[in-house]
Order: C-alpha cells, then sequence, then structure tokens
C-alpha cells in the first residue's frame, strides 16, 4: 500500500510539473504571436519556409532515440517506486551511454546529409546556407541528445516540477535571444547559434537537477549494463514506433505540400495549421501527458488497482473537457485572430486548421489511453496502428492533392488516417485489458462531450457579442470563456467524491 503522504507529494510533485509545462506553454504561445510574424517579416517568407524545412528535417533524426527516453523514464519510475536504487543508477547509465552514441551517430547523419547535399546538388538555390545551418544544427543535435538520460532521472524520480521550470526558463532565454539577433539584423544563421548556445546551457543544467534529486546518480562506464540495453530497447521498441507513427503524421504534410505544391504554401500551412495545432496539442500533452503515464506506473507497480481505475476516469473527465474547450476556441476565434495575427494573406490555411483540430480534439479525448498503454507495457499495438497510419495518412494526403484538393486535401489525410486507430482501435484494446465494457466507456464519453457542450452555451454567447479582430477583445473573450466554462464544468462535470479530492489537491499546493 502507498503512503498517503507519499502519493500526495508525488501527485502534487507531477501536477506541479504540468503547472510549469502550462505556464511554458502560455509563454510559448504568447512569443510565438509576436515572434512568428516577426520572423516571417524579418526573414522572408522563403527563407522562413526553409528555417521550417531544416527544422523539421534535423528534428527526423530525433527517431534515433528509439523510445529509449519513455523507457528510462517508466524503468527508473518503476524501480524508484520499489526503493531499488542500484537499478535506478544501472538504468541510467547504462541509458546515458545509449543516448552518447545515437547523438555522435545522428549529427554524423546531420552533417553528412549535408555534405552530399552540397556536392551532389550544385545548381540548388541557397545551397551554401543550407549547409552551413546543416553543420550547426548537426553539432547542436549531438550535444542535446545526451541530456535525454539525465531528464529521465529526474521525471523517473516524479520531480517534473522540476524539469517544468527548467523549460520555462530555457524557453524564455530562447525567445528573447532569438528577438535580439534577429532585431539587430542577424538571419538563419545568428538563430542557428543561438540554438547551439541555448543545448550547451541546458546540458549543465539538466545535470545539476539530476544530482539535486537522485545524489547517487553518477556516470561511470564501469556501471554500463549490457543486459539493460535489451530490456530498455524492448520497452523503447514500440515507443520507437509509435514516435515515428506521430513524427511522419506531424511533419509530412509540410514535405507533400512543398513537393506537390509549393514552398510558399508551407509558410501558411505551418504558422496557421500546424503551429496552433502545436500549441493546441503541446496544452494536451501537458495536462494529461507524461506526469499522468508517471503516475500510472507508480500506481501499477504498488498493484493499486482500484486508485489506478479511479485516476483514469478523473483523466478521462479532464482530457475531454479540455479538449472540448479547446476545439471550441478554435471553431470559433481562430478566424479573427489570424486576421488580426498573420493577415488575410493566410487565412488559405484557415480550412485546414478547422479539420486538423478536429483531429486533435477526438484523440486527446481518449489520449489517457495512451499513456495506459505505457505505464503497463502494453503499447505495441498502438505503436503498429500508428505506423500503419502514418503510412496511409501520407497516401491519403498525395490522393487528395492529386484530386486538386490543395492544402483542404492534406488536412483530409490527417483527420480520416488517425482517428480510427486513436478514437477507436486504441479505446476498444484498453477496455479489454481493463475489463472495462466498451460500449460503456463510449458512452461515458459521448456524456463528457455533451457536458462539455452545454458549458461552451455561454463562451458562446459571449463571443457572438464581443468578437473581432482585435488582440484586446481576443482575450478579453478567451479569459470571460475560460471563467465561465471551468465552473459549469466543475459543477456538473466531477461527482462529489472527485470534487473533494480536486479541492484537497490545489489547496495542498497552495499551502506548500
Amino acid at each position: 500500500m502507498i503512503a498517503i503522504s507519499d502519493a500526495k507529494r508525488h501527485i502534487g510533485n507531477l501536477l506541479g510539473g504540468a503547472g510549469f509545462s502550462i505556464l511554458n506553454l502560455s509563454i510559448g504561445v504568447v512569443t510565438g504571436l509576436v515572434l512568428t510574424p516577426f520572423l516571417v517579416t524579418s526573414l522572408g517568407t522563403r527563407y522562413y519556409g526553409i528555417n521550417e524545412m531544416i527544422t523539421t528535417f534535423v528534428g527526423c533524426f530525433m527517431l534515433l532515440d528509439f523510445g529509449v527516453d519513455s523507457a528510462v523514464s517508466r524503468f527508473f519510475t518503476l524501480h524508484y517506486a520499489r526503493n531499488e536504487r542500484s537499478e535506478c543508477i544501472a538504468i541510467s547509465n547504462t541509458a546515458f551511454f545509449i543516448f552518447l552514441l545515437l547523438g555522435f551517430l545522428g549529427a554524423v547523419g546531420i552533417i553528412s546529409s549535408a555534405v552530399v547535399m552540397y556536392f551532389l546538388y550544385p545548381s540548388m538555390s541557397d545551397r551554401l546556407l543550407f549547409f552551413h545551418i546543416l553543420l550547426i544544427n548537426g553539432a547542436a543535435f549531438g550535444l542535446n541528445f545526451s541530456t535525454k538520460a539525465l531528464v529521465g532521472v529526474v521525471n523517473g524520480t516524479m520531480n517534473q516540477h522540476l524539469t517544468g521550470s527548467r523549460d520555462v526558463f530555457m524557453r524564455l532565454l530562447w525567445t528573447v535571444l532569438t528577438f535580439v539577433v534577429v532585431y539587430c539584423g542577424g538571419k538563419l544563421y545568428a538563430i542557428s547559434f543561438v540554438n547551439l548556445g541555448i543545448v550547451i546551457l541546458n546540458m549543465f543544467i539538466v545535470w545539476r537537477l539530476a544530482k539535486f534529486v537522485f545524489p547517487e546518480f553518477v556516470i561511470s562506464w564501469m556501471l554500463f549494463k549490457v543486459s539493460l540495453v535489451r530490456k530498455l530497447f524492448s520497452f523503447a521498441f514500440s515507443t520507437f514506433l509509435v514516435f515515428i507513427g506521430d513524427t511522419v503524421a506531424s511533419r509530412g504534410g509540410i514535405f507533400v505540400i512543398g513537393l506537390l505544391l509549393s514552398i510558399e504554401l508551407v509558410t501558411p500551412f505551418t504558422a496557421v495549421s500546424v503551429k496552433l495545432c502545436e500549441m493546441y496539442s503541446g496544452l494536451m500533452t501537458t495536462i494529461c501527458g507524461g506526469w499522468l503515464m508517471s503516475w500510472l506506473t507508480y500506481l501499477h507497480a504498488n498493484k493499486e488497482k482500484e486508485l489506478l481505475d479511479d485516476s483514469m476516469q478523473v483523466a478521462y473527465k479532464v482530457s475531454t473537457y479540455s479538449s472540448s474547450f479547446m476545439y471550441f476556441g478554435i471553431v470559433v476565434w481562430s478566424y479573427d485572430f489570424i486576421l488580426r495575427w498573420m493577415g488575410a494573406g493566410m487565412l488559405v490555411a484557415y480550412p485546414c486548421l478547422l479539420i486538423v483540430a478536429a483531429e486533435h480534439w477526438i484523440i486527446f479525448a481518449h489520449s489517457p489511453n495512451t499513456k495506459y498503454l505505457f505505464a503497463v507495457a502494453k503499447h505495441h499495438l498502438l505503436a503498429y496502428c500508428n505506423l500503419v497510419g502514418a503510412i496511409v495518412q501520407i497516401v491519403l494526403m498525395i490522393f487528395f492533392v492529386n484530386l486538386g484538393w490543395g492544402l483542404t486535401g492534406v488536412a483530409l489525410g490527417y483527420l480520416l488516417a488517425s482517428v480510427p486507430v486513436r478514437g477507436l482501435i486504441i479505446p476498444i484494446f484498453v477496455c479489454r485489458l481493463r475489463d472495462v465494457n466498451f460500449f460503456k466507456y463510449y458512452l461515458e464519453i459521448i456524456s463528457y462531450m455533451a457536458i462539455a457542450a452545454a458549458a461552451c452555451v455561454i463562451p458562446y454567447i459571449i463571443t457572438i457579442k464581443l468578437i473581432a479582430p482585435s488582440y484586446p477583445r481576443l482575450f478579453l473573450i478567451g479569459f470571460l470563456s475560460l471563467i465561465t466554462y471551468a465552473p459549469v464544468i466543475f459543477l456538473i462535470g466531477f461527482n462529489k467524491n472527485e470534487k473533494q479530492k480536486i479541492i484537497g489537491l490545489i489547496t495542498s499546493r497552495i499551502k506548500r
């Protein structure tokens, strides 16, 4: 049995981390409002598009982690919950040297790609720029990769509030430095060097945090265990497939647009559909993300089935209510927001935004299922379904674009490929694992959506009365909508016992 004090402390730290993550995302949203149009104006449409394509290309090398970072957090939490400290040290050291090697291979791959591109395409426009930026980003990638094991140590001890506060600091620093160097006349080179400097500073901070939360932590080749490599990769392989699917799903559309339509259309698609939905996704991942997986893993390790089921029930409610409110905001506010933020020229991506946001709404209503699968190490079906779905998505995008549907066809590829996996197949599998009736589960999700729709009535009335392409108006509408939506959800969306627990967690955090 878990001691009540320990349970409250751990869930408090996890929720504190979620709070910092929400703050980090909020800062990203606010700064994005200023920074994105500023960068588009300062760099120009073409060079902004080039920067997005390079960033996407380098980001694809994140696949090299093979999902080991999730495996580290999961197994570290498992052994930490059982007070098996020697196993924790062995796992963190083994993971560190794995990431060190993979980071080196990734850097070599990025730099090699730059060399090949430079010599094989002598007539390519801006090839020297591509070459230099890829070199800098390759170095930053290799250095940053080794910190993944250290982050796993901090999160594995359920101290997400520390990694969350670090993320907030690094986000603010990156934003300020990027703005300053571009304002002073810097272009893509300056942005790349800012990224490299941030990576170096991040390495030092993460190392100090790992030593703080787990003083026994040391780095030594002698603590590397070959036997743990197979254990980590066995869990991580499926995570790797999930990550491949998610990466292709989130970024594949950019390449389809750039190759089959035009590079110029990459800018409105990324600036509107991708950026706004990334904010949507980031907030939802924060609300029901890594902290939830750590908590469910902790409960699973201690065989607390009843508490785990209660936690899942609350997680379904929170994810559905949150996702529904954000989709409501996209539908009723985004047109005027885009008009004020980026101008009428970017409204070409508005239909895409509505379609992709609908996909996010459905997927995130069911998001606790994926965290449960990772927590109990039953995420293999998710991995294979995600990978197949990503391939189907690209095929659908190409098909719809060839039909002449343009950006809307790309967005439909997102919707039609992913919703059947996350909204139907995975829920059926999780219901079987948890011995829950699927039809009852789905009726509950639908009832939560109905409650969310009822709670959106007052925000909708506020919106139609005040909506205008003006930042003060939009922020006022958002604030009034939230403070009228949240109380209704709290009063009718949770039962008496859940309300008491929520109030207890909030008051305990305030006292601390």
